[in-house]
């Protein structure tokens, strides 16, 4: 076997002993020591020299300097009042918390939003907005209206919460809860793209403005004028008392350097600007009306819902046709403009928040009333017909009969249903149509009363044929009003759409990118006829084209405010809008609608039945159309009661996803505006109302005057 050489182990390093420190190293290293302390003292020694004798006069100096500081005085916004005098918003006392976005990380103001119950997403965008536009030295809201634990938890807390500030404001109150949410509308904090619009420059970054409803189209008689306080402050921040100052050892002295006693409620400010208060606003709105219209209109839609309809949702005017006043405007669904008092907080708010602005909710922000988002039907029909009366085409005698066959737009409408192919009355279209059969020879009073289409096919039929102008009907239609804007002083309305030859051209190119297949025709304008097609119209146009009727060819001008008045009740401004116009039309052509719109409400009209065993006079006119989307249908009915000439109204409904035929307009809109007039009016709901609601009438003697200086006052 391999012998294995066997390695050596290596000897041990030897220690290395440290030599002993000798004498002088020691004296070398305490030398150094006292070096260093000595340049250490000497250094200090410099510098409080320095702070003491050459610069110690100015930090005095600077301890006793004070300086101003201001805080705002809140100003309390404007009332509302209704025509009567009920208040329907206010201010009540309340706590704001703000902050300083300079003085304050992100983190903490979302730890104190939440702390504070605030939307955290909405008060860190007013944060980052202010970082992005150098206005992060001004003070942004937090929350509006604090609850009290919440203040005294961030009061307690000001070292961890830099600049926060805890205000004493007025906030908004709306005493009728939901009651005429779309005429108020409500308020909120402003935002830093609204600080950049005209109506909005100049204010405060934590200023609380109005956002929709007279509120913000009243926004500057509303609103008010912050003052505020000037305080003499120390370095610390203490409010220095005026005549005094503070000496070496922080006390406050007099002129002699005398010790003062100083009582915090004693402390005055130097300057004080008072706030002025906004003016305040009283409304054409009868409040005890508003509320028959907000029931009517909800019970119109329950009816809607109870056969069988969605009901989306609905809207009502009624206004006075002499001057254009809203005595009372409704639109479904709703929203109660308290929940954004103090902004959105709370699981309960939240969830509410949440449901609203959900596509279930059916946007209940949108007024109804002054959007033109529907076909005008039926109650189209009268401008129709005076069309054909000033194009001389018919008169009050003209005979359509269509039991014979004729030709409108190249299309047969004979007697039968099932021989014809288009074009056809709502009768021919019923399928109760073997007990109605056709409409037979009528007049256009008559034909009014039996909502005849026929008819007023034939009419634009007739315009067509005799003129070259294209546009020569939907350009009649705008004389009365409808396809522009009322100029009714609430945000949001819609102008609406009269189509024209060029407008469908447009319409199709968006929709298809291409204006090739687009064709206009008499067709469009047999659509237009009976208010179908691309027709849109809102309720505020129906009710002023119906009023411009009642009154003789006036167009007025909507409006919702009525008068301003300053803090001691001096009237600062009435508010009375001229007209927009007049309609070139004679009082022939208006007796003879008025003729047939008395027949509807009689037995054998259209709405005869809703108007059983009334003793209130009523004309009127029903209409249902037909959206786009097919087997959707709008409800309307239109009217006022005769021999009201001191304090006439006209009335409009609309119901959203209503009923056809017998299920249509006549048992939703129309019931609801016999309720409104008699109500208004005084008259007990007969107990032959094939549709009560048991709404108590109002008392006449308790209604405010509708008169005004501009009744009826003819355009310039």
């Amino acid at each position: 076997m391999p012998v294995r050489e066997q390695k050596q182990a290596s000897p041990a390093k030897k220690r290395v002993e440290t030599p002993p420190m000798t004498k002088g190293n020691m004296q070398v290293r305490v030398v150094t020591l006292a070096v260093l302390i000595a340049v250490v003292f000497l250094v200090l020694g410099a510098r409080l020299w320095y702070l003491q004798v050459l610069t110690g006069q100015d930090y005095t100096l600077a301890a006793r300097a004070t300086q101003h500081t201001n805080i705002k005085i809140p100003a309390q916004r404007g009332v509302v009042y209704d025509r009567d005098g009920k208040i329907l918003a206010n201010n009540v006392p309340g706590l704001n918390v703000t902050v300083i976005p300079d003085e304050i990380s992100r983190d903490k103001v979302r730890e104190l939003a939440r702390v504070v119950g605030a939307d955290t997403e909405s008060v860190l965008a007013r944060y980052d907005a202010a970082k992005e536009t150098g206005s992060q030295y001004s003070p942004i809201l937090v929350k509006e209206n604090a609850g009290r634990d919440a203040v005294t938890y961030v009061s307690e807390r000001t070292g961890e919460f830099e600049g926060v500030a805890v205000n004493d404001d007025w906030v908004r109150s709306y005493p009728e809860g939901r009651l005429a949410s779309h005429i108020l509308g409500y308020t909120g904090a402003v935002t830093q793209d609204e600080l950049k619009q005209e109506l909005f420059d100049g204010l405060l970054p934590d200023s609380i403005v109005g956002k929709s409803g007279v509120e913000v189209s009243y926004e500057e008689v509303l609103r008010g004028k912050p003052g505020q306080r000037t305080y003499n402050v120390d370095a610390l921040g203490r409010i220095v008392p005026e005549g005094s100052r503070v000496d070496s050892m922080g006390r406050f002295v007099d002129e002699n350097g005398n010790p003062i006693n100083v009582n915090p409620s004693q402390e005055l400010p130097d300057h004080v600007t008072e706030p002025e208060p906004g003016n305040n606003l009283t409304l054409t709105i009868d409040v005890d009306l508003q509320k028959v219209v907000e029931k009517e209109l909800d019970g119109a839609l329950e009816r809607t819902r109870e056969v069988g309809y969605e009901g989306r949702g609905g809207a009502v005017v009624a206004m006075d046709p002499r001057n254009g006043e809203i005595l009372a405007l409704a639109s479904r669904p709703d929203f109660d403009p308290q929940l954004f008092v103090g902004g959105i907080s709370g699981g309960e708010e939240l969830a509410t928040y949440n449901h609203l602005v959900s596509k279930r909710s059916n946007d209940p922000f949108l007024n109804r009333a002054i959007v033109g988002g529907q076909p005008g039907a039926s109650t189209f029909k009268i401008f129709t017909g005076i069309a054909g009366m000033a194009a001389g085409v018919i008169d009050a005698y003209t005979i359509v009969n269509d039991t014979a066959a004729m030709n409108v737009a190249g299309c047969w409408i004979p007697s039968s249903v099932s021989a014809s192919p288009c074009y056809r009355s709502w009768r021919q279209n019923s399928p109760n149509y073997q007990f109605l059969g056709d409409h037979g020879p009528q007049n256009f009073s008559e034909a009014i009363a039996d909502s005849n289409d026929i008819f007023f096919y034939q009419v634009a039929d007739w315009i067509w044929n005799q003129t070259a102008d294209k546009d020569w009907l939907p350009h009649y239609y705008e004389r009365w009003g409808f396809g522009r804007v009322t100029g009714i002083d609430l945000s949001g309305e819609t102008e609406g759409r009269i189509p024209t030859e060029q407008g469908e051209k447009e319409l199709y190119e968006a929709l298809h990118g291409t204006t090739e297949g687009a064709y206009w025709s008499v067709g469009d304008w047999v659509n237009l006829a009976i208010g179908q097609g691309d027709l849109l119209v809102s309720p505020i146009q129906m009710a002023r084209g119906y009023s411009a009727l009642y009154n003789g060819g006036t167009l007025v001008t909507p409006h919702v405010g009525k008068e301003i008045t300053d803090q001691s009740g001096k009237v600062v401004e009435k508010i009375s809008p001229k007209p927009a116009g007049r309609v070139d039309t004679n009082q022939n052509q208006i007796d003879t609608v008025i003729q047939g719109l008395r027949g509807v409400t009689k037995k054998d009209g259209t709405a005869g039945p809703v108007f059983e065993d009334s003793t209130l006079p009523v004309v009127a006119k029903s209409g249902t159309g037909e959206l786009p989307a097919g087997k959707d249908y709008v409800n309307w009915f239109v009217g006022w009661a005769e021999g009201q000439e001191e304090q006439p109204v006209v009335v409009v409904t609309m119901i959203e996803g209503g009923g056809a035929f017998q299920e249509g307009s006549e048992m939703t809109a129309g019931p609801a505006v016999r309720h409104i007039l008699e109500a208004y009016y005084g008259v007990e709901q007969s107990p032959e109302d094939p549709h009560p609601t048991n709404t108590p009438p109002m008392d006449p003697a308790d209604r405010a005057s509708t008169e005004s200086e501009s009744d009826a006052a003819p355009a310039e």
